[in-house]
């Protein structure tokens, strides 16, 4: 479950990089005239990417541009030349790209002499962005916004190598300090003009993730996403930096040969972000965002359900066995939480409720996920539906009594499944961590086996077992 918030930040990231765009061509028209090879030299000598646009049409009197077939790709000999367009091959297949099927923009010209960049407008339809997710949790599209080593066939004597220091303890939230990192290589410094857009706008978009450590694929459709009344000023960032997110997307997990599927959901995002941080102005690293699971989606396969389930043993030898769920779990009704998104790590800062068949999962605040590790912790309780629960519980009475006699059996059957029992429905509060994919999960309260309980029961001691959460361990 907590790799659905993860794919959300680098669409996130996606919309910025767009933004970023927008900024530069609008930056390149107002400076000096533009033709298709300009703006791409322009691009290529700013960042670590190749460059290749199909058509370019543009309205000074508008404050109008209109570009369509842009791909923007790893950067190879023919971009560190700056070759001209025409004159390059079609370039290399990778899995490392974002390309536009068409993009318009309209500028507010007479701001600039009011030193204020205002962008009207930013619609892109058709936008495919590929890209894997490294180990460490850091997209591969990152190197596309570095500075470039090879400018115009020579040394950029700019260049400065990407110097990162004060690793983590694994997943970010405490340790040593880490030196600040200029993400995707943009920082406030680079917009000189205070900056407001009333909105950029994607239509038609599609993102395919693979994941370096597991291969996994995720593929991201139906992509409609706007950034939009974006207010940022270089100098007062602590009163003018602002932009308003929404975005809804399918999301399909599936494996490294795209044969089977793990999960196939609706997601959505919206409200106010903060684009850069206040401090050190670089896009912000500690993202705080409210995400939606949609009613509907499905999860093929969870994990942490299917190993909280197998580690019941003492209670399914005393006749209550909970293992048997629906092969796919559907959520019941939209599911909302607010998240952080910082080096990487993904953390709720609100409790988060799931109805998934009936089943409520129930997570703690403060859970958190690696993206690149896989490396998780996460605290939640789990209440079956009542259909399971009535089920289980019924069944396992029934074993009681044929096992110790209708009479002891209520007792021994109260010994056993108070602590795991709430409001007539199993609950199952528990703890998982280690690997997301095969993660070590505990309950967090003390099971009891049907030796234990005879043995307390007939002794008539009168002790109730203790349903209290262990200490953490």
């Amino acid at each position: 479950m907590k790799r659905f918030p993860k794919i959300l930040l680098r669409v996130i990231g996606t919309l910025l990089c767009l933004v970023i765009v927008a900024w530069i061509v609008v930056s390149i028209m107002v400076s000096s005239l533009l033709d298709r090879d300009s703006l791409a030299g322009w691009i290529e000598e700013k960042y670590n990417m190749r460059v290749d646009l199909g058509d370019l049409k543009i309205s000074l009197l508008g404050g109008s541009i209109n570009l369509s077939g842009l791909m923007m790709s790893p950067r190879d000999e023919h971009a560190d030349a700056g070759s001209p367009l025409e004159l390059r091959p079609q370039a290399a297949g990778s899995q490392t790209r974002i390309m536009i099927r068409e993009m318009s923009v309209q500028v507010g010209l007479l701001n600039l002499l009011r030193k204020k960049l205002v962008i009207n407008d930013v619609f892109v339809d058709g936008m495919e962005v590929s890209f894997l997710i490294e180990r460490d949790g850091s997209p591969s599209l990152e190197t596309l916004f570095e500075q470039p080593e090879i400018i115009r066939g020579e040394l950029n004597i700019d260049h400065k190598k990407d110097e990162r220091s004060g690793k983590s303890n694994g997943h970010g939230l405490s340790g040593g300090i880490e030196k600040t990192v200029e993400i995707d290589g943009f920082s406030i410094s680079q917009i000189p003009l205070a900056t407001s857009m009333d909105s950029l706008k994607i239509s038609n978009g599609i993102i395919h993730i693979k994941i370096r450590k597991n291969k996994n694929r995720i593929q991201i459709s139906d992509v409609e996403a706007s950034i939009s009344n974006l207010d940022i000023d270089p100098d007062n960032l602590a009163e003018h930096n602002s932009a308003y997110l929404q975005m809804d997307a399918r999301i399909e997990v599936m494996d490294r040969d795209r044969v089977v599927k793990y999960a196939s959901m609706g997601v959505g995002t919206k409200g106010n972000i903060e684009p850069f941080d206040r401090a050190t102005g670089v896009l912000n690293p500690d993202l705080a965002i409210n995400m939606t699971l949609k009613e509907n989606s499905q999860i093929m396969s969870l994990p942490i359900i299917d190993r909280l389930t197998s580690t019941l043993e003492k209670l399914r030898k005393a006749g209550l066995d909970v293992s048997a769920l629906e092969d796919v779990l559907v959520v019941d009704d939209d599911a909302s939480v607010r998240i952080a998104l910082s080096n990487g790590v993904v953390r709720t800062l609100v409790p988060w409720n799931i109805g998934l068949n009936g089943h409520q999962l129930l997570m703690e605040q403060d859970s958190w996920h690696n993206t690149g590790s896989d490396e998780h912790l996460i605290k939640a309780d789990l209440t079956f539906s009542k259909k399971v629960s009535d089920g289980a519980l019924g069944r396992a009475n029934k074993f009681l009594s044929e096992l110790v006699g209708a009479e002891l059996a209520v007792s021994v059957g109260e010994f056993l499944f108070s602590p795991v029992t709430r409001e007539g429905r199993v609950y199952v509060p528990f703890a998982s961590s280690g690997d997301f994919n095969r993660p070590k999960v505990r309950p967090r309260v003390q099971l009891f086996d049907i030796k234990d309980a005879i043995k307390g029961v007939g002794l008539g001691n009168g002790n109730k077992p203790s349903g209290a959460l262990l200490p953490d361990r």
